[in-house]
């Protein structure tokens, strides 16, 4: 999952930290980077699916993943720069259990039933789910961003609306539940404390996760059915690609863009990647979209890109330091 999380503010240039030069060509890599990384996310994944357990492949996928974030992180800052205090622990793990455990587990679960273009263009419609929580938690979205909201949930009801073969309502409710609780992660964790070091703060997310559901794993006895001999070399390399790739890389790049790159530009990758997911889709497992299907994913995204327009600038005065967003991957 990678969509634009709008509760958590960009990271805030403060005097004492110039922000550093970067040219077109590089902004133009690092744009690049992240459209086709976070896009392909989806085909990664359901390859992966395809002969590892959603819950398995999950739970493996994030504790690697903050394994190497929490190594980088102790090169940098040492052994001691990993621990946090206690009022930190909030925070990290709401956003941990809710967004990379039950969100990524739900998006996993679901996407074994619904084809990669369609799963992008639900998880696309995330960002409208933050703006509903804020309509009752505060601070109010703008009347526009409102707007972009209604539009955004009519494109999704569309989306429900349009029958295909192989089309699997479950699967697609599970999909549309992940982003609702990704929303809901996201709107809890700006409200707690957060470690001010991103590295640091998204390794013991996905630590949190990742354990979490492992358990769920056990539970459900998918551990005890799972069978390292069965999986195919082929969803082997899907789910190397989603740790390494996707996970590390993708959020290393994406960082490296919030402090270098204008946060209107940044978010593009919002309602780029599920057009990126859509094309891999297509040429890599055959899939296709209806006319229908396209008009509403299309209705979808011009939602968000208003709702993105409308919102960032609101957040980006006053806002406190290491809040920058940990976009679902």
């Amino acid at each position: 999952m990678a969509t634009a999380d709008l509760t958590r503010p960009a990271a805030v240039r403060h005097p004492a930290d110039p922000p550093r030069p970067a040219g077109p060509m590089a902004l133009a890599v690092g744009l690049g980077a992240v459209y086709l990384i976070w896009g392909s996310t989806y085909l990664g994944n359901r390859v992966a699916l395809d002969s590892i357990p959603p819950l398995v492949a999950t739970s493996a996928r994030f504790l690697a993943a903050a394994l190497l974030l929490f190594a980088v992180a102790a090169l940098r800052r040492g052994p001691a720069g990993l621990l946090l205090p206690r009022r930190q622990w909030g925070g990290v793990g709401a956003s941990g259990l809710l967004m990379v455990g039950a969100g990524s587990a739900l998006l996993a679960l679901g996407q074994q039933y619904v084809p990669t273009g369609l799963t992008s263009l639900l998880v696309a419609g995330m960002p409208l789910w933050v703006l509903v929580l804020r309509l009752a938690v505060g601070p109010r979205p703008s009347a526009l961003a409102a707007v972009g909201v209604l539009g955004g949930v009519a494109g999704l009801a569309l989306l429900f609306s349009v029958p295909t073969q192989g089309w699997h309502l479950g699967g697609m409710l599970l999909v549309v539940v992940s982003t609702m609780v990704w929303a809901l992660g996201s709107t809890l964790s700006q409200r707690l404390h957060m470690p001010a070091d991103h590295l640091v703060g998204t390794g013991w997310q996905m630590l949190v996760g990742g354990v979490a559901v492992a358990v769920a794993g056990v539970v459900s006895g998918e551990l005890g059915r799972f069978r390292p001999g069965d999986v195919t070399g082929r969803s082997w390399l899907a789910w190397t690609y989603l740790m390494l790739v996707c996970t590390v890389v993708g959020f290393s790049v994406y960082t490296w863009l919030l402090r270098n790159a204008p946060i209107q530009l940044a978010s593009t990758y919002a309602y780029v990647n599920p057009v990126v997911a859509v094309l891999l889709g297509m040429m890599v497992l055959d899939e296709s979209l209806s006319g229908r299907q396209v008009l509403a994913g299309a209705v979808v995204l011009a939602s968000v890109a208003l709702v993105i327009a409308r919102e960032r600038p609101r957040q980006a005065d006053g806002l406190p330091p290491g809040k920058t967003p940990v976009a679902p991957a």
